[in-house]
């Protein structure tokens, strides 16, 4: 006659479910490096004086029109340069722009694609650097990364690129996009020129757009301000859970900062295939 398995052993065994679960994700998931995704179309020039920026996160490209849409909008906006977060190698169709992607974190399974941030360009960079997090989302998963990139540019000037996603998961207190964002300037603070800094801040309350602010401020940056109502924010569409993660329903997550630019055009493009909405501004050195 079977007996039934008693009740401490069945909370063990659950227990080291957890623990294997934890331990698989801790050891798996987290990228390392940046990888070329695609070869670029024009070498051995400088960026032009006025440059399109295209911001936009990915949301994995899980919808599936996602890589449709961005084939579109690289054909009709003929960006200089595209920041994509939560991206994937096989999102870019490769004839259209060069590009490198950090890799933040992978799916814990065999085949599992590696998510990221994905910056395309025009002309390749002199130097590029994945900057990924210390600390992991919910404490085991995924950790963010950034990209820095550095073009020249044709006054003989090099312009510093940032592709940025920001920590997400941290209700009250601010150590661990503290630490990001201060790994992200000890790289930033020692360029003098011409400077970008775009991308997903999860700045959906104020102490973490406070953090933000203080960061650019320190390596003299300005906001671009000028878009039209409707970029993405964290808002929740309900009163309850945004107050009770401290969402402030209006803040924006996607920015763009720049130096030694002025701006030229600030737009939300028309595709609905993300939970976010792309952004393109557009920049002429002063």
């Amino acid at each position: 006659m079977h007996k039934q398995q008693p009740m401490h052993r069945k909370i063990q065994s659950a227990v080291n479910y957890l623990l294997l679960l934890i331990i698989v994700l801790s050891v798996s998931c987290r990228g390392t490096g940046v990888m070329q995704v695609a070869e670029f179309s024009e070498l051995d020039q400088p960026l032009p004086r006025s440059i399109t920026l295209v911001n936009w996160n990915a949301q994995k490209g899980a919808h599936p029109r996602f890589t449709d849409d961005l084939a579109k909008l690289l054909a009709r906006e003929q960006p200089d340069i595209v920041f994509l977060q939560e991206a994937r190698a096989d999102l870019i169709r490769l004839e259209q722009l060069g590009g490198y992607l950090a890799n933040g974190w992978s799916y814990p399974w065999p085949g599992g694609a590696t998510v990221g941030v994905l910056t395309l360009s025009r002309i390749p960079p002199v130097w590029i650097e994945p900057v990924t997090t210390r600390y992991r989302e919910f404490f085991v998963t995924a950790p963010k990364v950034s990209l820095i990139a550095e073009y020249p540019l044709p006054d003989g000037r090099s312009l510093l690129a940032a592709n940025v996603h920001l920590l997400n998961f941290e209700r009250w207190g601010d150590l661990k996009i503290r630490d990001q964002l201060n790994e992200l300037k000890s790289l930033m603070r020692m360029h003098v020129g011409p400077l970008i800094l775009a991308g997903d801040f999860n700045t959906w309350n104020q102490q973490k757009l406070q953090l933000v602010e203080d960061f650019i401020v320190e390596l003299n940056l300005t906001e671009v301000i000028d878009f039209p109502a409707g970029r993405t924010t964290g808002d929740l569409n309900s009163e309850f859970f945004n107050s009770l993660f401290g969402i402030h329903s209006e803040l924006p997550l996607d920015r763009v900062y720049y130096r030694g630019f002025s701006i030229d055009s600030a737009r939300i493009l028309p595709y609905e295939s993300s939970d976010h909405k792309p952004l393109a501004v557009r920049l002429t050195l002063e």
